[in-house]
């Protein structure tokens, strides 16, 4: 690439100072942080200590030898922040002859568009297509051998959960759910999830689903009183709900499912579509280091190649904590 060090530059941002030009609208969405954990300060790897609900522990009192109730065990997990890195660039000329050209600078610097309308939207796109492969890396994200190289950044939830119990719920076509399926799954996840989810809090859970899902769900409200009860304005943004659990569409599973195939979606070796993931909020962390000296958000223009280029350098991980505050569930054909 040529040189670049003669060139303006329009933003070079790094440390505490790129977490409010970059992180903050990508890590610190609404939906990002109403949806998950995030913990900011993972300079590399981080160890989240666990320990299982104790039970069943109290004994009556018969003198010093006593049989122990059992041990009080720590887990701990680990979330790795590896190294992301977004290179993207423009030609300029791809504008020319459009209303796009009016944007265009005068005179001999007319290819150079920092400081633009454009170069802003630019920007924009790249910093909300990052948001979006955050979601998707974070529950897609697989580094086994023969994965593409847009997934193999780091194991996400999908596969880190790939050993987890799977509630399957029959249907006459697993590929395009209709209402009872919709409110048939959610009800069966909810009924059958581990006791400590069903304690959570319903405001501290969602149902993530895949939209087919969703939309099935939403045929079950529609023209009738439970849309006053379930569907709700909050904070200006419509809220689904189940039984006090709001219920999100995975927009970004659609796409993983058809890429990479999860082992969460494979069932007696058939890959299915549609299915969900019952599980509090604090279980799912994404894990990320906003003060990281060596994260950089660049955008310049380089005069040799007339082109914009956009480069971004960022820390990026998930994990969970409790296999009891998750339930997968999965639409299979009947059998």
């Amino acid at each position: 690439m040529a040189n670049v060090a003669t060139n303006a530059t329009t933003a070079s941002y790094s440390g505490a100072d790129l977490n409010e030009i970059f992180y903050e609208p990508v890590f610190r969405s609404d939906d990002i942080m109403r949806n998950y954990r995030v913990i900011p300060n993972v300079k590399h790897k981080m160890n989240v200590y666990t320990s299982a609900a104790l039970t069943k522990i109290v004994r009556t009192q018969e003198g010093c030898n006593n049989d122990e109730a059992g041990t009080f065990n720590v887990d701990d997990k680990t979330i790795t922040a590896g190294r992301c890195r977004v290179a993207l660039s423009q030609c300029s000329d791809e504008f020319y002859g459009t209303y796009i050209e009016e944007m265009y600078r005068s005179g001999v610097d007319v290819n150079n568009i920092e400081g633009t309308q454009l170069a802003d939207a630019i920007v924009n796109r790249a910093v909300s297509g990052i948001a979006s492969d955050v979601v998707r890396l974070a529950w897609g994200g697989d580094t086994a051998t023969g994965i593409a190289a847009e997934y193999k950044i780091f194991d996400g939830w999908m596969k880190l959960m790939a050993a987890e119990t799977v509630i399957d719920y029959e249907t006459a076509n697993h590929a395009a759910p209709i209402a009872a399926d919709a409110i048939g799954i959610i009800r069966k996840i909810y009924d059958q999830a581990p006791a400590a989810l069903q304690q959570v809090p319903a405001g501290d859970k969602k149902f993530f689903v895949t939209p087919k899902v969703f939309n099935a769900y939403l045929a079950n409200l529609e023209g009738s009183s439970a849309d006053l009860a379930i569907v709700n304005q909050v904070d200006g943004m419509r809220k689904v709900m189940f039984r006090g659990v709001e219920i999100v569409p995975m927009y970004e599973w659609d796409t993983i499912i058809g890429d990479t195939n999860p082992a969460l979606f494979l069932d007696s070796t058939v890959n299915y579509t549609n299915g969900i993931c019952y599980c509090a909020v604090e279980n799912l962390i994404i894990g990320s280091d906003v003060t990281d000296p060596e994260g950089s958000f660049k955008v310049f223009y380089d005069d040799l190649e007339e082109k914009m280029f956009f480069r971004g350098y960022f820390k990026l991980g998930v994990q969970y904590l409790y296999s009891s505050l998750v339930q997968w569930g999965l639409l299979i054909d009947e059998a």
